[in-house]
This record gives structure tokens, C-alpha cells and sequence, in this order.
């Protein structure tokens, strides 16, 4: 009787161990297929209709603005572009530096044309040559 007992403590514990493994492949397969899902709704493309629900208050019924869009895009007098403008497509856009540096370049041309204007303004007037006059020193 002893050794059919410790035969079937042995099964018992194999059969614990393969479910065991089982159950983790499970969970560890649960866990994958989740954060894939999790990974693609982030990365994708959000879709018109998702970022219209989070523009919209919640009390909005987006079936009747849509209707309502609808009609105002029918009454809308069409539009097109001249001749000569350039397309969206043709518009090539600048990096971000050049449309800070740009922007400060010319804040700083203005300011120095400005000065010399007001320079060569003063010394032409005769203000001795457009500088501040000196404070006269006060006595003590």
C-alpha cells in the first residue's frame, strides 16, 4: 500500500507542477496579447469620430451636429484658390530653429536700423550727434 501512495503523491505533484506551468503560459500569453492591445490603441492614429468625442461636451448630440454641419456645408458658397498661390503640398515646412532664429535676427536688424536712424537723425539736426545730453555733475 505504501508505494502505490507515494505513486500517486508523485502524479499529484506532477499534475500540480503542469498546471502550474499552464496556468503561467496563460497568464503570461494574457498578458502579452493585453499590452499589445494597449500599445496599438496608443500608438495608432486617432480616428475623426474619437477626437470629435473628446472636443465635444458630453451633452452634445454628435448625430444631430452632424446634420446641422452637413446642412451649413451645403449653404456654404464653394471656394477655391487663385491662380499663383501655392498649394498645401507645395508649402515646404522650416525647421524649427530657423523659425525662432528668423524672427530674433530680425527683431535685432530693426532695433540696430532704429538706433541709427535716430543717430544719423540727430547729428544731421545738429543734437550733438543724437546722444543722451550728460547729467551735470551736482556739488557737495
Amino acid at each position: 500500500m505504501e508505494p502505490k501512495v507515494s505513486e500517486l503523491r508523485e502524479r499529484g505533484q506532477r499534475q500540480v507542477r503542469r498546471a502550474a506551468i499552464i496556468v503561467g503560459a496563460g497568464a503570461a500569453i494574457g498578458v502579452l496579447l493585453i499590452g499589445g492591445f494597449v500599445v496599438y490603441r496608443l500608438t495608432r492614429p486617432v480616428t475623426g469620430r474619437e477626437r470629435l468625442r473628446r472636443l465635444a461636451p458630453s451633452g452634445l448630440d454628435l448625430r444631430r451636429a452632424r446634420r446641422s454641419a452637413r446642412r451649413a456645408r451645403k449653404r456654404a458658397l464653394p471656394m477655391r484658390l487663385s491662380v499663383g498661390e501655392p498649394q498645401d503640398s507645395e508649402v515646404r515646412s522650416e525647421p524649427m530653429w530657423m523659425r525662432v532664429l528668423v524672427p530674433a535676427a530680425r527683431a535685432a536688424g530693426t532695433a540696430a536700423a532704429t538706433a541709427l536712424a535716430r543717430r544719423l537723425i540727430g547729428s544731421l539736426s545738429g543734437e550733438g550727434g543724437g546722444q543722451r545730453p550728460e547729467k551735470p555733475a551736482e556739488g557737495k
